[in-house]
């Protein structure tokens, strides 16, 4: 396959799991407080909303709660917007048109007209939740016709190594935003109510609350939220889990681990370690792992685009 259909391939699936993600965060977040301790203000809440997002944003300006959800939802001129990302990821599905079903097209297609046809003034005033919900009701079946409607061959691996790399990544952002607001809350003095709510939002977030309870048999707090969502390898929303799916799709691609500089094996020694990892021994530092562990994809994606999409 040449290297700018592959690249295109990949990017489809990066860009339409990276739409679902901010979606997620944009409502759940949001909506937290509501139920939140008083502490836990409006303005904490749009802090990390465009912290998630990458938003840009002077430091000491004042947060405007309707700008900052237009910015990451609607927003065409923000790159990082879920308007401007569906619109890449159309435009990468509609010059792909001849590999792909129509019914996978039509589903693509549907997603941004809906986006790119949202009332902006409704949004800003009471559309984020229903807006947001349907947004990830669209990446849904859209998954599910890339899976039930394609031949499992290469053009389904790479959109679905796109998925699980982008995954991968959203699930250390995420993880990263949470571990900073708890700082922030806590301003590094122990606060157990204020964390294990964090830690609570941290998992619906990543819709991984109620698998958590089922997993630990009790409520959630610091430690099972971080284990299962870094560590767990059965679990669909874990890094652990989307690494060594990424490590499979790169081995039905037949990309081997050739050397150290490979991306194979960079994608096989962090699946190697997580394999074997206990959460003791990163507990202490976890903030730093999950960092570091978000380079790695970034090393991860740079070595693919060097090796294989500019070939």
């Amino acid at each position: 396959m040449l290297a700018r259909i592959a690249n295109t391939l990949y990017w489809m699936g990066r860009y339409l799991e990276r739409t679902e993600h901010v979606a997620r965060y944009l409502r759940v977040q949001y909506f937290t407080t509501q139920d939140a301790p008083i502490s836990q203000s409006r303005d904490f809440v749009l802090h990390s909303i465009v912290n998630m997002a990458g938003i840009p944003w002077e430091e000491q300006a004042p947060l405007e709660e309707a700008e900052v959800l237009f910015q990451a939802a609607l927003d065409p001129g923000n790159p990082m917007s879920i308007f401007s990302t569906i619109a890449n990821a159309r435009e990468n599905a509609r010059g792909m048109r001849n590999v792909l079903s129509s019914e996978l097209w039509e589903v693509i297609n549907k997603y941004y007209h809906f986006v790119n046809n949202y009332p902006v003034e409704y949004f800003k005033t009471k559309g984020l939740y229903d807006f947001t919900i349907a947004a990830g009701e669209h990446c849904s079946l859209i998954r599910g016709y890339v899976d039930s409607t394609l031949t499992h061959d290469e053009v389904w691996a790479l959109i679905r190594l796109g998925i699980h790399l982008e995954r991968t990544a959203q699930i250390a952002r995420i993880i990263s935003c949470k571990l900073y607001d708890i700082f922030i809350l806590t301003e590094g003095r122990e606060n157990m109510p204020a964390e294990n709510y964090q830690y609570t939002v941290l998992l619906k977030l990543l819709e991984s609350f109620d698998m958590n309870r089922n997993h630990y048999k009790s409520p959630p707090d610091r430690e099972k939220a971080l284990e299962f969502l870094i560590l767990n390898i059965d679990f669909p929303r874990s890094m652990a889990f989307n690494l060594r799916q990424v490590q499979y799709f790169l081995r039905k691609l037949g990309i081997k681990d050739k050397s150290a500089h490979s991306v194979g094996f960079k994608v096989g020694r962090m699946c190697s370690q997580y394999r074997y990892l206990m959460f003791s021994e990163i507990d202490a530092n976890v903030g730093e792992f999950v960092a570091d562990a978000l380079n790695k994809v970034y090393e991860i994606h740079d070595a693919l685009e060097k090796d294989y999409f500019h070939a």
